[in-house]
Formats: structure tokens, sequence, C-alpha cells
């Protein structure tokens, strides 16, 4: 089977304090065109977060080397498909500090896990596998 080729389309996550904001893009499309995306997604009438600031930001990208993490910023001229992004990747949002000017920290909300939860129970395995043969079947009639 030949390997798969680039995705047509891209899903995008792109997360903020506990907002999670759901992008479909073309993989030539710009990372300015995603923050353009999620800016409306933020100043529209569904997002009620008072405490999310909705100045500038830049978009970046969780990349880890050896143990740690750091947070990459994705240039604005960039199409998605050369940042290194697959689809269904989350990217982060970065604010600007009203009053400095300065990046602040990437910060949101992990997902809940549910590590406490038991799981589901598996179905028994029996011993005797398919059908039962016929000569069984004859004995009980």
């Amino acid at each position: 089977m030949p390997p798969k080729g680039p995705p047509k389309i891209y899903q995008i996550l792109v997360r903020s304090h506990k907002l999670t904001v759901f992008l479909t893009r073309t993989p030539t499309s710009t990372i300015k065109e995603l923050k353009e995306d999620a800016q409306s997604a933020l100043s529209s009438d569904v997002v009620s977060e008072d405490d999310l600031p909705t100045a500038k930001f830049e978009i970046c990208r969780l990349v880890s080397h050896k143990g740690s993490s750091e947070y990459k910023i994705l240039q604005d001229f960039m199409p998605i498909k050369d940042c290194g992004i697959g689809s269904w990747e989350i990217l982060y949002l970065q604010f600007y500090d009203p009053d400095t000017g300065e990046l602040q920290a990437v910060e949101f909300t992990p997902l809940p896990t549910f590590d406490g939860e038991e799981p589901d129970p598996q179905p028994e395995s029996s011993s005797s596998k398919g059908k039962r043969k016929a000569s069984a079947i004859e004995e009980t009639s």
C-alpha cells in the first residue's frame, strides 16, 4: 500500500485559557489566516470569558526536545504545510501584555483526565470459538 500523502484539509485546534477553537484550513493557508480566524472566534458573541484577553497575540506550537519543552512562535507568512503542523494538531495562543507589549507565558487549562475511573470490562473469551458443530445440534434434538 503506498504511503499516505499530506492532508488536503487541516483540522487545527487552537487553545487558550479554558477555550479551544476548532479551525479548518487548507495546507496553503498561512499562519496569519489562522490568527484572523482565531481573532474572529475570540471576539464573537459566543465567547463569554471575561478574563480572556482579546489583544494582540501570536500562535505557537509546543516543541519537545529531550525531556524539555518550549513554545515556538509560528511566523505569519508561512503556509501551514511548511510549519510541520499535522492535521488535528493543537496550537496555543500567546498574548502580548497590553501595558508592556511583551509576550506573556502561554496559559491554558489542561483537559481533565479520568485516570481514577475503572476501564470498561473486557468481554470474556469463550473456550469454544466459532459455530457449534452439526453433531452437537443433532444430539440435543
